[in-house]
């Protein structure tokens, strides 16, 4: 009897539609999730900000109002970071280990979590599974891109979970078919999205060194025109940014910011070149010899 159901099995495991859970239907339930993930932290901050703006309106400024009302704002960016990060954490545990096994978002798209077994998964799988997703979000989310081209339709934190992504009609003890394992071509595409990323991390590198090396010809070039027209060099553009003061033994200075970096540079009053205080290597980077 065993041997003649065997067969029975397997082909009804073939022939059976796939249930995995698609990409685009992930795609749209993950993002369902995260509009009703972001009102929680949302109305709590948000409501203790507007109070403290009530609080403060019709009061006369000062800078020490100023500085509390700054440093409540930083503390309320705390506040929602950790309370929207525990609302994710429980919303998805709490859920895909729950009743119906599925968030909302996945509910609405039809789809819920299961384990190896097609089983129920515990509230800790259902904790790992979404903290392995900080994996995927550390390596530019090519753990979520990867779902379409693996067996059984799973993302790297399935994997690491252990856990699959079906669709809501799958009853545990059905059998899991598997799906083509496109091998290459996920890693031609991973190979592809690694290129991409270098291309746009270097592409920011060199057009941040053309910015501060604009910067600093703009400024070199204003302080020229201090020394030979002290009236209209501010008719310039592109000195709003920047700052120009002269000493009272006629030395020109210039200070700015270009990415993240505070230059300054002199034009002394015995010398025909701008100089750069900065150390030696912002200088050479901004083409400025250093000053001695």
């Amino acid at each position: 009897m065993t041997v003649e159901n065997t067969p029975h099995t397997t082909m009804s495991a073939i022939s059976s539609p796939v249930p995995y859970g698609g990409f685009w239907r992930r795609f749209w339930a993950f993002w369902l999730d995260s509009v009703v993930i972001a009102l929680i932290p949302a109305i709590c901050c948000l409501g203790a900000g507007f109070w403290l703006i009530w609080k403060h309106i019709g009061t006369a400024p000062n800078t020490q109002d100023e500085t509390w009302v700054m440093l409540w704002a930083g503390l309320f960016y705390l506040l929602w970071c950790l309370i929207g990060f525990v609302c994710s954490w429980l919303y998805f545990a709490l859920l895909e280990s729950g009743k119906h096994q599925a968030t909302w978002g996945k509910r609405l798209l039809g789809l819920k979590v299961v384990g190896a077994q097609g089983q129920r998964i515990s509230f800790a799988r259902a904790s790992g599974r979404f903290f392995a997703k900080m994996v995927s979000y550390a390596i530019f989310y090519i753990g979520f891109i990867m779902m379409p081209f693996t067996n059984r339709k799973r993302a790297l934190h399935d994997m690491l979970a252990d856990t699959y992504v079906v669709k809501e009609s799958f009853q545990p003890g059905q059998p899991l078919p598997p799906t083509p394992s496109h091998i290459g071509l996920l890693v031609a595409v991973i190979i592809l999205l690694f290129g991409v990323y270098a291309g746009l991390i270097g592409v920011s590198f060199l057009t941040a060194a053309h910015q501060n090396q604009s910067n600093a010809r703009l400024a070199a070039a204003q302080m020229q025109l201090i020394r030979q027209d002290k009236e209209n060099w501010q008719e310039i553009p592109g000195v709003e940014q920047m700052s120009f003061f002269v000493d009272t033994e006629n030395n020109i200075y210039a200070s700015f910011s270009s990415n993240g970096t505070d230059y300054l540079f002199a034009l002394t009053a015995d010398a025909d070149t701008v100089c750069c205080l900065n150390n030696t290597r912002q200088c050479q980077a901004v083409d400025v010899p250093p000053c001695l």
